[in-house]
């Protein structure tokens, strides 16, 4: 007969059946509850019966490791009464840990025989599995890994009714139920197996931001820079309060991203203060017709640009080729999603997170066939570049994401890119949905939270890198707050017409027009148009209008002229965008009438005479000396 130390590892709060030792000795049955406080913190009660399967083993002690740094009021108890308790900071081999907490309870009594069972309580508390973000909740439960004879888990949420009415929840509970002023939800073992729980109470989160960049230019020449501001995404609104110093424009890059332009005479340097608000939604942002889903659809062009390969997604290297055929095994599914949830899964359970590595003063970006070589060595940014150039290799766009990202614990949500709390991670397109952000390295982290089937309200998009693995760059001096008011985007355009007051009949002009956005968001597409009635407008009267960001304007040039040359009027040339009309009134004049032309057809006149005068006696003297002399 045999003493067992059982080991039961625990990530995030949630038990992983999979014992160190003989775990095909043993199988076990769990009942857990999680019951919320209206502070965030959570009361956990773990019900465990272990059962022999064989007559040659019992168990003496029971371990499990816990992903949380907040772990209090632990005790365990069985039939003989309380149980000793150790608590340490070890993750799952033994060795010291930050991020995770080690539990050991010492049985009462050691219980043989087949089929004999030790049953026991154990109880905990944690801040760790809610976040209170703004007006909303979160709450996020990690999956339960696969583990031999688990005979059966059973899970139980329950939160007070003042968090608010869940607005998604993932996967769908067995049950759902209210007792006077709490909420419960109910989880079964095969619900848990693949995915963890997510639930949001609240579906918009409010920001406030302020980057800050600094600009040089050290070389002999003028030049041209800009600095990236915060993007409208599919998940996001985005304002521009102000920029100070303003810029001489801003303009949306291939990518979505917004970049305002600054010169810069030689050897100068300049502060720019940016200073704004952001809406993030939980699902994608709707369009007319209500309830009708914004898509994005993408080019061809565009497909090519965002499955190709790249500084650190080299999507042709053999490793990366390797790594494919493994995961599909040679059948690649149709479904992009599938696909997708295929290559996450092999980045978050092949990657090792590096926490090690953030205490370097200049963290090195390794790229994805790197971190290949060495997963023990990643950080967001590897997570991210392997996830998007093994999808690229499989033919789905993918791109990177760099944001400020909300944590209320960054041992469980690192943030690796600076002391700011700037994160990186990806997200692929969908035909079906549109682009879909996914966080490998958080899933990680925090011991399987999922975050490819449901994402946040705690990743705002500062910068987008899709056609470059590289640019453009964001602040690392960046500020983010939680904001408690609403607002709604709105921009406003202004047309300044830019035509010559007076207009010569029948000779051609050119005019100009440049539409402002004077507001704080970007401008939806319109259409432009240009009348008069009796100036000829020529070429193009109607211009497709792209949106136009906050600070930013777009300029247009037309030619027009009269019909003749004779021609004395006053006419208004209008242009009309989103029901607006602006207009500039013109003087058309003959052009005899112009105040030089007495003498400007003097002048002339005297300079054909002066010339015929000067032919003639050239002629004359030419005939003159042709002429016989005399002797």
């Amino acid at each position: 007969m045999f003493k067992v130390f059982f080991g039961l590892f625990l990530f995030l709060l949630a038990i992983l059946p999979s014992p160190v030792f003989a775990d095909n000795e043993f199988a076990t049955t769990y009942n857990v509850t999680y019951d919320f406080e209206e502070d965030g913190t959570a009361s956990v009660t773990q019900k465990i019966n272990i059962r022999n399967l064989t007559s040659q083993y019992y168990v003496s002690d029971f371990n499990l490791t816990i992903g949380s740094t907040e772990v209090t009021e632990v005790s365990a108890v069985d039939s003989k009464g309380p149980m000793e308790a150790k608590v340490e900071q070890k993750d799952n081999q033994g060795k010291a840990s930050t991020n995770k907490t080690s539990i050991t309870v010492k049985f009462n009594q050691q219980v043989v025989g087949v089929d004999k069972s030790q049953a026991f309580t154990l109880k905990l508390k944690s801040r760790d599995f809610a976040q209170a973000i703004g007006k909303t909740w979160e709450i996020n439960l990690p999956k339960i890994p696969a583990a031999s004879n688990l005979e059966n888990y059973n899970l139980v949420l329950s939160v007070p009714i003042s968090f608010g009415e869940p607005t998604s929840i993932s996967p769908k509970p067995k049950e759902e139920s209210q007792t006077f002023n709490r909420l419960f939800f109910t989880f079964e073992k095969d619900q848990l197996e693949r995915n963890g729980v997510s639930i949001n109470f609240g579906t918009t989160q409010f920001f406030d931001y302020n980057l800050k960049y600094q600009l040089q230019n050290d070389s002999l020449f003028p030049v041209v820079t800009s600095i990236t501001l915060p993007p409208d995404t599919q998940y996001q609104d985005v304002l521009v309060n102000k920029i100070n110093p303003e810029p001489v424009n801003v303009t949306v890059d291939p990518d979505g991203n917004y970049l305002a332009w600054y010169k810069m005479p030689r050897g100068s340097s300049q502060e720019v203060n940016v200073f704004g608000s952001a809406k993030l939604y939980i699902n994608p942002k709707k369009d007319n017709p209500p309830g009708a889903r914004k898509i994005p659809t993408l080019t061809e062009s565009q497909r090519q640009d965002l499955t190709k390969s790249d500084t650190f997604w080299d999507t042709t290297n053999p490793a990366v080729t390797a790594v494919l055929d493994s995961i599909f095994e040679g059948d690649y599914p149709q479904d992009s999603t599938e696909k997708a949830r295929r290559i996450y899964d092999y980045v978050v359970n092949n990657l090792q997170y590096d926490e090690s590595r953030l205490s370097e003063s200049s963290i090195e970006r390794l790229g994805a066939v790197t971190v290949l070589n060495n997963p023990s060595k990643a950080i967001c940014m590897e997570f991210t570049d392997l996830f998007i150039t093994l999808a690229r290799g499989a033919g789905i766009p993918a791109r990177e994401l760099d944001g400020f990202a909300y944590s209320q614990n960054q041992n469980l949500r690192p943030l690796s890119l600076s002391r700011d709390l700037l994160h990186a991670w990806p997200e692929y397109y969908d035909d079906n949905r549109g682009w879909v952000m996914v966080d490998p390295t958080w899933e990680n982290t925090s011991g399987g939270v999922d975050y490819f089937n449901k994402f946040d309200l705690n990743h705002f998009v500062l910068a987008i890198k899709g056609s470059s693995s590289e640019t453009p760059y964001t602040s690392d001096d960046v500020k983010v707050t939680v904001a408690d008011k609403e607002f709604a985007a709105s921009f406003e355009l202004g047309v300044q017409i830019d035509i010559p007051e007076r207009l010569w009949a029948g000779f051609p002009a050119k005019g100009k027009i440049k539409v402002i956005n004077s507001g704080q968001s970007v401008s939806l597409p319109g259409t432009l148009t240009i009348a008069s009635d009796k100036i000829k407008i020529l070429g193009e009267k109607t211009i497709k209008l792209g949106s136009i960001p906050p600070f930013g304007h777009a300029s247009y040039e037309f030619n027009l002229r009269t019909p003749s040359v004779v021609e004395s009027f006053e006419e208004a040339v209008e242009v009309s965008l989103n029901n607006q009309v602006f207009s500039k009134l013109v003087s058309v004049k003959p052009f005899y009438i112009f105040k030089p032309f007495p003498y400007l057809f003097i002048g002339i006149a005297v300079f054909i005479i002066l010339l015929y005068l000067g032919v003639l006696a050239f002629h004359i003297f030419r005939k003159r000396s042709k002429s016989p002399r005399s002797v």
